[in-house]
């Protein structure tokens, strides 16, 4: 099939202080529909592994109306838009489960890397990842361009640790998006929610490593901030995310 629907329902057990999904349990959604797709085609992780490769999440976007809220039901429809030599894009659309109402879209673009050389691998030999490329309309934007931040953003520093780490033996996704949200006060989160994020993960962060999360307001109109993730001087990881009033 050559789109995927991953159904889900929401618990108290995995939602923050306003009822809903922490935008970290999305993104975690969305790379675990993209990997039981994958494996059902036959290009997942085990299929990879056999080649000394594994897919990375290069980056992402995500465009809400709204968040998941608790108990209820929930769809992920995800689907292959592109494949070039060294990139893959997958789009993925966010439904209510009762009504089948759209409050959101991703765009995820990854990557096969060589595990011994960490370098990026030809995804055009695998011809079944070519043969699944659909076509379908996509209600979000995609990712856009980000940029290191200035010397006089503001943030706080953290040391990544056992629970970080991830089976490609780097950070994980979710402890990026996790540094990133809380950078705010709780007291944000109650007035606003976010509309859109996007996320580029530039360099690996490894355990035991300190980062420096950081902040700064974006030069366009609204409630829009650049931030980033620095180990040293590298970046690791740039996003920016938008707030709206609820």
């Amino acid at each position: 099939m050559n789109h995927y629907i991953n159904e889900f329902y929401l618990t108290a057990a995995e939602v923050n202080a306003q009822e809903e999904m922490p935008l970290s349990r999305l993104v975690t959604l969305i790379i675990d529909t993209a990997t039981a797709h994958a494996n059902s085609l036959g290009f997942g992780y085990a299929h990879m592994m056999e080649t000394n490769t594994s897919w990375v999440l290069s980056r992402l976007s995500i465009d809400l109306r709204r968040m998941p809220g608790v108990n209820r039901k929930y769809m992920l429809v995800t689907w292959v838009d592109n494949v070039n030599r060294l990139y893959s894009d997958r789009m993925f659309e966010l439904q209510d489960g009762k009504t089948c109402e759209v409050i959101g879209w991703a765009h995820t673009t990854w990557m096969a890397i060589d595990m011994d050389s960490r370098r990026p691998t030809d995804l055009l030999v695998h011809k079944a990842l070519v043969d699944v490329i659909q076509s379908r309309e996509f209600g979000g934007e995609k990712i856009g361009r980000l940029l290191p931040l200035r010397d006089d953003s503001e943030g706080y520093s953290y040391t990544f640790k056992v629970s970080d780490i991830d089976v490609n033996r780097h950070v994980t996704t979710r402890r990026y998006i996790d540094l990133i949200t809380d950078l705010w006060s709780l007291d944000k989160y109650t007035e606003c929610r976010v509309a859109r994020f996007e996320i580029a993960f530039k360099h690996e962060a490894r355990y035991a490593e300190e980062a420096i999360a950081l902040k700064a307001p974006h030069q366009c109109p609204g409630d829009v901030y650049d931030t980033e993730i620095r180990v040293g001087d590298t970046a690791c990881a740039l996003a920016r995310i938008e707030f709206v009033e609820r």
